[in-house]
């Protein structure tokens, strides 16, 4: 018979540890195909099931499971489920069976014949006749999967096993030491919870649940299927505080648990508690909460680690608010009147202890008092009242009695906790509406107590008090919260010994920005536009304020506007200097940045370009038009803020704005004047609007391909730099933005055609270095045609090569507004791959072919701009060949090139030693080391820092045999960079020194 054959091989297969995947294909296919049976398959292995060797029989099983978890749904009828459950739960007393039996129970239980009864059966079975932990890990977890499954499918029948259920899951889990079986171990246990009532068996699932807190296991680095001890610890916790059955059995376990040396168990029993809080009987918690309150305290007070000490607070006021009565009530243990009384109440463990503190002669501990009763009062509404009722008159007593400023910090500090929890529940005290006065005047400013750095505290304690009056709800009256802001206002304004106090007041009107914007905008801001408009104000205090106007501004969105205007009508007043003016629209440019990055909002951001940018745009028109001074970093400055909110608009919305830029400045863009005057002056702004635009937007021009030819003339023939640099940034960004290809081809034969005959001049050579900006990031061959073009010129060392090979830092570098991904520059994958791949062989040959060393510093100069804006990535490729050209850049560049040159090589030294293993105590420590000195002007701050960089890696990535050589004369001139005049090259020398002072050590 066919399927006696292939059980026969199939179970041969198994004794040779074969793959049967084939034969168990063809089983799963003729059962399914109805050509045989589940029951013939089953007769076919009588012989192996009833055998008396256990290996026969386990063989036999072994064969039925792994059909089973092949067939389909409808290939296995009710009749056989009923069956084979029967055989199942019956041979799960067969030890050797029991692996392939639940494999196989749980492929069963997937059928929709299977059946409650079917569930009772099985798990009756395996609880019952299998002992769960002598088996590996494999069999143990299907185990689980298949209570899980159980009580997912049927949970009706599982909920009727009742109290053999849920001891039957306890001897199960009883010992289990694996965490991937733990953790489903421990998901279980809630839902058994939820589905059974474990009254009666509790204990005993408690006791085997128990015995694992707290659970500590080494993870397993680099294991992705590893599990997390934080998520064993959730399922832990979960599983104790999943019944209030547990409650009994588990506070006072856990409040003994918080007694423990190491943190981590305190943490842990102290956030298991607060779980349990929602759970557990309130009751069982009243009776332990002196000792539990005891041992808070006294982690709060001594622990270091503020990990324990914000689980203790967290967990105090977790189960305050679980004991708390919503409302007041006569006789409530909680009232106010039996707080104090004789008998000890919850609330009383608290109170007894602040108050003694509170009225002690000196306060200890006042920040760690005012903590605990902050999270007491702040658990719930009712407890607030408490809190406050009983602790603010105290304190409002002793502020008005003493005038020991220490003790009067103390106090206040202590008060603001307890006010803070008054804002966190929403809810003014009763007591509060009575002191309010009082606690007025324990705030009002002291003119007694001078402004020095002794008494910064008490100032910034002070300040932090006015705050939570006005977040106090319907506490101030409009007139009193004016005040109070003003107040918080001058301290952030007026200078003070101690810049904490100036950053505090800052830091605490931020806060108050989101709820309180309008009194902000109202009470605040003109006392800031007003400092910043005083006369003779130092540039250190306009950095302060303006800072302080932007972080303002950018916290809440009701701020933002009224900030922006204001900053605008004091620059365009007139009466700034110009360095404070520059500043200012700084300011603007990164408020707008920031609030653009934080919601883009089309309409708002129109409303923003007409109110903010267009008046700096007319302002600076009316001083280049008057002929007066217009300082070209100012100009820069609200170029940059046009950008920073003009690309952010919608091409609808920028070309309507567009159209009265163009009348405006197209005709002086395009002129012949030779002059940087007059209007000319505020090109750039035009020009950053111009290259914001999203490619999409259509330009107010006639014919693109004369526009851009127009750009290209003005460019070539103009005597004026910012004209000229003007026409080169417009026409890059045209031809970057045109989608079309064919089109972009005709454009940029419109710009290149006014080169012929134009001779070699200056200005050839930077329209062919912005044309190849514009086409080498779309990856345009056009682009590339020019970047050939610069390279002959280098190569025939012409007039303007040096100019060629600077340029290079305009193909690949960074611009404020031209052709870059903030103004909707088009930038293909891979472009710098493709220019890295491309040029850097041919600089290598052209180095290697020449003799000229005029050519060969332009050529190192091209590999230097090159290298330098390369991501990691890309540079690394193929760096072996490049390097002997970058220490040639070293020797014969200076500033920048030269920095970046040596960062380049200490970057192969990080990332692939080896590469330079030969030439380290060759070349490369002798040119770090000549780099360091100050005696050559070549060597820039920039280049020392970098040099120092380098030979502080040098020890870290070669072992001692390699460097050793080179140690004397590292040490010898590392100690006369100690002495640089500039100290950050100093510092940047002492730890190189370090290094190379203790090479060999280890």
């Amino acid at each position: 018979m066919e399927v006696q054959r292939l059980v026969d091989a199939y179970i041969i297969g198994l004794g040779d540890n074969t793959d049967n995947a084939e034969l168990r294909a063809t089983l799963v296919t003729q059962i399914s195909g109805g050509d045989i049976s589940l029951l013939d398959l089953v007769q076919a292995l009588g012989e192996y099931l009833a055998s008396e060797e256990a290996s026969r029989r386990s063989k036999g099983v072994n064969v039925l499971s792994d059909v089973l978890a092949d067939l389909p749904e409808e290939a296995i009828p009710a009749i056989a489920t009923s069956k084979l459950v029967q055989f199942f739960s019956a041979r799960l007393a067969d030890a050797t069976c029991v692996p392939h039996i639940l494999t196989a129970v749980l492929a069963l239980m997937q059928q929709p014949s299977f059946t409650g009864k079917f569930t009772t059966d099985i798990l009756g079975a395996l609880l019952r006749e299998v002992h769960v932990q002598s088996f590996q890990y494999s069999t143990r977890r299907a185990a689980y999967q298949l209570v899980d499954l159980a009580i997912q499918r049927h949970p009706e029948a599982v909920a009727k096993m009742g109290d053999d259920f849920v001891l039957g899951y306890a001897q199960v889990l009883d010992g289990e030491k694996d965490p991937r079986a733990l953790m489903l171990a421990f998901q279980i246990i809630p839902k058994i919870a939820a589905l059974v009532d474990i009254k009666n068996n509790a204990e005993d699932l408690f006791e085997v649940l128990f015995c694992y807190f707290p659970i500590t296991f080494k993870h397993r680095e680099g294991d992705p299927s590893a599990i997390s001890p934080e998520l064993l610890k959730a399922a832990l916790r979960s599983a104790i505080t999943c019944s209030p059955y547990f409650g009994d059995l588990a506070i006072k376990p856990l409040i003994e648990k918080t007694t423990a040396a190491a943190s981590s168990v305190k943490v842990d029993a102290l956030e298991t508690l607060a779980a349990g809080a929602h759970v557990y009987a309130p009751e069982l918690f009243k009776a332990e909460m002196e000792v539990l309150v005891e041992q808070i305290r006294e982690d709060v007070m001594m622990a270091a680690d503020d990990a324990v000490v914000n689980a203790a607070l967290g967990t105090l006021e977790t189960i305050y608010g679980v004991l708390s009565p919503p409302t007041p009530v006569a006789n409530d243990p909680f009232s106010e009147d039996a707080n104090m009384g004789d008998s000890s109440t919850p609330l009383d463990y608290v109170l007894k202890e602040a108050v003694f503190q509170l009225t002690a002669d000196e306060v200890k501990n006042p920040e760690q008092i005012g903590k605990i009763l902050r999270a007491v009062a702040r658990s719930s509404t009712y407890n607030c009242s408490v809190v406050s009722d009983a602790v603010l008159p105290i304190i409002v007593e002793r502020m008005s009695s003493t005038e020991v400023l220490t003790l009067r910090r103390e106090l206040m500090d202590i008060l603001n906790y307890v006010l803070s929890a008054s804002c966190d529940v929403e809810r003014k005290a009763e007591c509060l509406e009575a002191d309010k006065m009082n606690l007025l005047s324990i705030y009002r400013p002291e003119t007694s107590v001078p402004l020095d750095k002794e008494y910064s505290f008490l100032h910034i304690v002070r300040l932090k008090g006015i705050t939570l009056l006005i977040l106090l709800p319907s506490f101030l009256n409009e007139n009193e919260a004016a005040i109070a802001l003003q107040t918080l206002g001058r301290a952030a304004i007026e200078r003070n010994e101690d810049e904490n106090v100036n950053k505090e007041a800052t830091h605490l009107l931020i806060q108050l920005a989101q709820p309180r914007p309008e009194q902000i905008n109202s009470s605040v801001l003109p006392l800031f536009l007003a400092a910043l408009n005083e006369d003779m104000i130092a540039a250190h205090k306009v950095a302060r304020l303006l800072n302080a106007l932007g972080s303002i501004s950018v916290a809440a969105q009701d701020t933002l506007v009224p900030v922006l205007r204001g900053l605008v009508s004091l620059v365009t007043a007139g009466r700034m200097a110009s360095s404070h003016c520059l500043a200012t629209i700084e300011t603007i440019r990164k408020v707008l940045e920031a609030a653009m990055a934080a919601n883009a909002n089309s309409e708002r951001n129109t409303e923003l370009f007409a109110a903010i940018v267009s008046p700096l745009t007319e302002w600076i028109d009316g001083l280049a038009s008057a002929n007066q001074e217009v300082p070209p970093k100012l100009v820069v400055e609200v170029a940059r803020a046009m950008v920073a909110l003009f690309s952010k608009l919608e091409a609808a919305a920028q070309e309507q704005l567009l159209n009265p830029m163009f009348a405006k400045y197209e005709a002086e863009l395009l002129s012949s004047k030779q002059s940087d005057d007059g209007i000319c002056l505020v090109l750039p702004v035009f020009s950053a609007a111009v290259c914001a635009c999203r490619p999409e937007t259509q330009l107010p021009v006639e014919s693109l391909d004369r526009f851009v030819s127009s750009l290209a003339v003005s460019a070539l023939s103009s005597g004026s730099r910012i004209r000229r640099d003007v026409c080169l940034e417009i026409m890059a960004s045209t031809l970057n933005k045109t989608k079309d290809t064919k089109q972009r081809s005709t454009l940029t034969q419109a710009v290149l055609q006014h080169t012929n005959g134009a001779g070699q001049g200056a200005s050839v050579v930077l329209l062919y270095q912005w044309v190849a900006r514009a086409l080498v990031s779309c990856n345009d061959k056009s682009g590339y045609d020019c970047v050939r073009w610069l390279l002959d010129q280098i190569k025939q060392a012409s007039p303007h090569a040096a100019i060629a090979a600077e340029g290079f830092n305009i193909i690949l570098g960074e611009h404020d507004w031209a052709v870059t991904p903030s103004t909707h520059g088009v930038f293909k994958v891979l472009a710098k791959q493709r220019f890295y791949s491309t040029v850097v062989p041919e600089l290598t040959t052209g180095f290697q072919s020449t003799s000229d060393d005029s050519v060969k510093s332009n050529l190192l100069v091209v590999l230097t701009n090159a290298v330098r804006h390369m991501p990691k990535s890309v540079l690394m490729n193929g760096i072996e060949n490049v390097v002997p050209l970058l220490l040639s850049a070293i020797r014969l560049t200076s500033g920048n090139l030269k920095a970046a040159s040596i960062r380049t090589i200490t970057l192969v030294v990080l990332e692939t030693p080896e590469t330079l293993r030969d030439e380290i105590t060759t070349s490369i420590i002798p040119l770090a080391i000549a780099s360091t000195t100050q005696s050559n002007a070549a060597n820039t701050v920039d280049v020392r820092q970098a040099a120092l960089g380098a030979l502080s890696l040098i020890p870290e990535k070669y072992p001692y045999p390699v460097v050793h050589t080179a140690r004397k004369d590292v040490l010898r001139a590392l100690a006369g960079a100690r002495d640089d005049r500039k100290r950050l090259v100093r510092q940047d020398a002492v730890k190189a020194y370090n290094k190379w002072l203790n090479l060999g050590e280890d």
